[in-house]
């Protein structure tokens, strides 16, 4: 067996911003749960297997990497902080069991969203599994996982190694290719960096496009940003000292619907849009129907630029405003959204212009239409819980798996949430009549 080599990966600039201050690093952390048959994950005696259980995990981080670093500071916080292996999980700490049952209910969700459990630890592997037993018999695997890691599609990369497309007794054993792509962290801080030189010159062809790729961005910039760095501990503890990681924790509720996916398709596409723009369209109209004397109403929508060959890029995402006027039908805002979310995508990049005047923003994922798997127990039913800024009313989600289109939504007290879904629910769902031919 060859000695795995050293590993550090800096974080990009712009995935700094999750770990900007410790009310960012709590609010910014993505959750999905996985609600599965629970008989394969209990013993005789009807409790859940802990050790089988954790056992599992602990072979299967081996295969997603991300679940095996931690970030680490550089010397003198000189860089953005590095991602490194860790040699050993706690898996007391990574995974845990409820100790009481839930009801298996989409509008009591809240042991269900992550939101009880403590915030995520920085100084190890940012996830988290909590198994939940439901009255029905069902379990919820909870996994929280933070923004920093990854956007959703990188996040879904994570389900794919907990959830696979076949059934197994058995997880599979870790062997030395495995083991070389977690890799061991460096001795030292140093090590750290000049690992992460080395991966950074390896990226540009000669010494000249090193030195134009540096100074793109200001030194004034770079400055400010290691100033930044320096003081955040002290951000931090005045934090701490005010109690605001708990306030923005506080005053948000969850829910989710479930509808037909291939029904949902299709009305998107007879209203000339995608399901994507459908779920923004339907989440504006919703929260219209709660905001009467105002002329328009604005949400923010993600769009992946993910592509194949960026697989090392872990969050991908642009933004786009998307704004429509509250008297507009559901059928009358998705033009509209499609439109602007089009020229978001021919521009390449993010548009966010005007005031800051969006209710939250709308997303859309995919698991595919394959039946996936914990171990023997198969998935019945997945939801994905947004993680969103604080000071938003609301963030929705929507997650295809098999022929269902799970629709989740986190909202504050400002909002009147089951009447929210139920708006979501009829939009997605109304059959969309075809144009009428002239």
């Amino acid at each position: 067996m060859t000695e795995p080599s050293p590993r550090a990966q800096l974080i990009r600039s712009l995935d700094e911003k999750y770990v900007a201050d410790s009310v960012v690093f709590a609010s910014m952390c993505a959750a999905g749960t996985l609600i599965v048959d629970g008989a394969s994950l209990r013993g005789p005696d009807g409790e859940f297997d802990r050790a089988a259980i954790r056992d599992r995990i602990e072979r299967l981080s081996w295969f997603a990497p991300s679940m095996r670093q931690r970030l680490v500071h550089t010397p003198l916080r000189a860089t953005t902080p590095a991602w490194v292996p860790v040699e050993h999980l706690d898996l007391e700490y990574h995974v845990r069991f409820h100790s009481g049952v839930e009801p298996d209910d989409p509008g009591v969700v809240e042991a269900l969203t992550g939101r009880d459990s403590p915030v995520l630890d920085l100084d190890r592997p940012l996830w988290d599994l909590v198994f939940v037993p439901l009255e029905s018999g069902r379990v919820a695997i909870v996994l929280r996982y933070h923004h920093v890691v990854g956007d959703a599609m990188f996040g879904l990369r994570i389900g794919d190694v907990l959830a696979g497309t076949a059934a197994q007794s058995t997880a599979p054993v870790p062997g030395d290719a495995e083991r070389e792509a977690v890799g061991i962290a460096p001795r030292t801080g140093l090590g750290v960096l000049r690992l992460a030189w080395r991966e950074w010159r390896g990226r540009h062809g000669s010494a000249g496009d090193a030195w134009r790729a540096y100074w793109r961005k200001p030194f004034r910039m770079r400055l400010r940003r290691w100033g930044g760095r320096v003081l955040r501990p002290l951000k931090n503890a005045r934090i701490a000292r005010t109690g605001m990681v708990e306030a923005a924790r506080r005053g948000r509720s969850s829910e989710y619907v479930v509808v037909d996916f291939a029904a949902a398709t299709k009305r998107a596409y007879r209203l000339g849009g995608t399901v994507n723009d459908l779920l923004a369209a339907a989440a504006l109209r919703a929260v219209a129907d709660q905001r009467e004397g105002t002329e328009s109403i604005s949400i923010l929508v993600p769009i992946s630029r993910r592509a194949r060959g960026d697989g090392e890029v872990r969050n991908d995402v642009s933004i786009v405003k998307v704004s429509v006027p509250t008297s507009a039908s559901v059928e009358e805002m998705l033009p509209l959204v499609r439109e602007q979310v089009q020229r978001a995508v021919d521009s390449g990049g993010s548009i966010v212009e005007g005031a800051e005047d969006w209710v939250g923003f709308a997303t859309f994922v995919t698991l595919g239409r394959d039946q996936r798997w914990f171990g023997d127990a198969p998935l019945e039913t997945l939801v994905g819980w947004p993680a969103g800024d604080p000071r938003d009313d609301l963030a929705v989600l929507a997650c295809a798996y098999r022929r269902e289109l799970v629709v989740s939504a986190t909202v504050r007290d400002s909002i009147d949430r089951s009447a929210l879904m139920r708006s979501i629910e009829r939009s997605l769902s109304v059959p969309a009549e075809r144009p009428a031919r002239v």
